[in-house]
This record gives C-alpha cells, structure tokens and sequence, in this order.
C-alpha cells in the first residue's frame, strides 16, 4: 500500500506561473514514480498519454472513462468537453457543422462552460491559451476538493504539473512559434478546423 500521506506531503507548491523558470516536470514525475506501486505508476502512463494531443480520440476517451481513477475519468471528460467547447465555437464563426470534428456527447459549450465563450472570442492566441490553462487549472482543483491523502490529489497535482511545464517552455520570443505548433496539433486532433 502506498504511503500517500508522505508521497503529498513532500510535494513542492505549484503555482499557475506562467513565467516560471526552472520547473522540470520529468524530474518531478520521475521522483514522484519512484514512492508509487506499478498499479498507481499506470495511472500516471494515462495522464501522461492523454496529455500528447497525437493520442487523443474517440477511443481514447472511451476507454479512460472505464479507469477506477476518479481523477482520470473527470480530468478527461473535462479536456474532451473543452475541445468539444473549442471545436463549437470555430465551427460556428467559420460556417462548419460541428458534429463532424466533435468526440463523443456533445453539447452546447455555451451551456457546459458559458464562462468559455470570452476566452474563445480572444484574438491573442497567447493570452487565449493563458485563460484556458486558468480554466483548466481551476477545474483540476475543484476535483479534489474533498481528497487529501489519496492517488487523486497526487494525480491532480502532475496535471498541473503538465501545465506550468507547458508554460515553463515558452517565452516571448519563442512564444508565437510555439503556439503555431500547437495549433497544429490541435489541428491534427480535430482535422478540417480551421484553428487559425
């Protein structure tokens, strides 16, 4: 059985710093491995997968929502309905029928996340991904609200982990470029959207 207790209680503080300088998300996942048993270590292979766009579909999705993990099944519901919400809000301005690049249930992200609506509507790509790293931040909190001491709360922590990496990677100058990639990954998640 894992010692949960001390495995969190060692855990550094993050932050949603999106200038942060020095956060290695490997190390910290690698050091966090080291204190699990392989059946929890497999649970973070998930989130790891889940969070290359490349793996992301259909399949996917279905699958993760058969884990015993509370935290998996909410995290990824919320992240396909966010691309959903996404895909939506494109398909809408550019004229496309939306069900042809949506995964799985869909509804209105208007009535799923009204609060996405602005944040879609923002020009700047960069601050746009900023909002929505804030959005996704807060949610990955609220999932935990009542855990403590438990596989969730460590698995909520190595996604918000994925997010500051993210931004622990970019920069000013590098940051349109990098952004440009994304979108294509994006892209190659819910082909024929015009992200632009």
């Amino acid at each position: 059985m894992n010692n949960y207790h001390y495995i969190i209680a060692g855990l550094p503080e993050l932050l949603p710093d999106f200038h942060a300088e020095g956060f290695r998300y490997k190390a910290l996942e690698s050091s966090i491995r080291e204190q699990l048993s392989a059946r929890d270590s497999r649970l973070v292979d998930w989130l790891g997968f889940g969070s290359d766009t490349s793996n992301l579909s259909g399949h996917f999705y279905r699958a993760v929502a058969r884990q015993k993990s509370g935290f998996l099944r909410s995290y990824f519901d919320m992240d396909r309905r966010m691309r959903n919400a996404q895909v939506e809000f494109l398909s809408a301005r550019d004229g496309l029928d939306s069900a042809r690049y949506t995964v799985g249930e869909t509804e209105s992200y208007k009535e799923d996340f009204p609060e996405l609506q602005a944040v879609f509507q923002c020009a700047d790509l960069y601050e746009r991904e900023k909002h929505l790293d804030m959005f996704r931040w807060e949610k990955i909190t609220g999932m935990t609200v009542f855990h403590y001491f438990d596989m969730d709360v460590i698995l909520a922590f190595l996604a918000k982990g994925l997010i500051v990496d993210r931004w622990c990677r970019l920069d000013n100058e590098r940051g349109s470029a990098l952004f440009r990639q994304y979108v294509d990954e994006v892209k190659g998640t819910f082909k024929g959207v015009n992200f632009q």
